[in-house]
């Protein structure tokens, strides 16, 4: 399996093109997502990262289940990261007007003087969505900002994901993922949100919204829960778009939105179908159905 990261702009804009083609409504979604993917790209000669790791130590790892941020120390440069991030809130801001002032002003509060950096990121460097939004809520920077709790989440998780997509690119240099079969990274511990079954075999891969990394994982088993009961597995789709599926887990109650590739018949970018599908979580949460949003348990 192959390595799409950094990820080709000119296939990126064309998919974007095609969906808003068909729902105008994504328009602001998608000119957002591609600033803050190109406000990202743009630091990628300036981040260094090493594995310090040696192939059968990885490998080692993953028959164990172990991401491998869980084993080696990763450090992220903290003035980079900080650029990066005041980059992310203007890209933000220009996007999307109607954001908050603050935003670009988030780099003045105290938890980003250098010290407080380094020790923020060595603390939610790991952590899921839901747990940076309540270490944010609980250290109220959210009030102190003045900017949601949820939007300090995406702008740090999109700081973060450069380094850990090069780091993530450096590993498959040495070794691919095909001992990996967990629903969480190989890499970061995040829990996969995506997937798709490749045109040429069917596979199920799973995608990692955070470092982008991709693995195989059996098509007939929970990738949350591990059920392997059929009557407790299922599938469904909107009427006219059987390629775009919700798989669903009785045992689990949670959901993995899935794009079939022998349906559309060419590859498709995961991050941008995360984008255009986003009636397909409405839809499953009104089923009764959850969006998973669990890091690795090994944290």
């Amino acid at each position: 399996m192959e390595c799409h990261y950094p990820p080709s702009m000119e296939k990126i804009n064309r998919e974007i093109e095609a969906h808003i083609h068909k729902n105008k409504d994504l328009a602001q979604l998608f000119e957002l997502y591609k600033k803050v993917l190109n406000a990202q790209l743009d630091y990628l000669n300036e981040i260094h990262v090493s594995v310090n790791l040696s192939e059968e130590e990885i490998k080692n790892c993953f028959r164990n289940g172990q991401y491998l941020m869980s084993k080696q120390k990763f450090d992220v440069d903290v003035d980079l990261f900080k650029n990066i991030f005041l980059s992310l809130c203007k890209a933000i801001k220009k996007a999307s007007p109607g954001a908050p002032d603050s935003l670009q002003q988030l780099c003045d509060a105290e938890e980003f003087e250098t010290d407080n950096l380094k020790e923020l990121l060595d603390k939610i460097k790991l952590f899921s969505k839901q747990k940076l939004e309540d270490f944010i809520k609980n250290r109220e920077m959210d009030k102190k900002t003045g900017v949601d709790g949820e939007i300090i989440v995406f702008v740090f998780f999109s700081a973060l994901s450069p380094f850990y997509s090069l780091f993530m690119k450096e590993v498959r240099k040495i070794v691919d993922f095909s001992l990996w079969r967990r629903g969480y990274c190989p890499v970061c511990g995040q829990t996969a949100v995506i997937a798709k079954h490749r045109s040429e075999d069917g596979a199920r891969v799973l995608h990692c919204w955070l470092c982008h990394a991709e693995w195989v994982y059996p098509r007939l088993v929970c990738p949350y829960c591990e059920n392997k009961d059929q009557k407790q597995l299922r599938f469904f789709y909107v009427p006219g778009d059987k390629s775009r599926q919700v798989h669903v887990c009785e045992k689990c109650k949670k959901y993995l939105k899935t794009i079939d590739m022998k349906i559309t018949q060419k590859d498709v970018h995961l991050d941008v179908e995360a984008i255009a599908t986003g009636y397909l979580d409405i839809v499953a949460e009104r089923e009764g159905y959850r969006a998973p949003d669990e890091a690795a348990l090994l944290n």
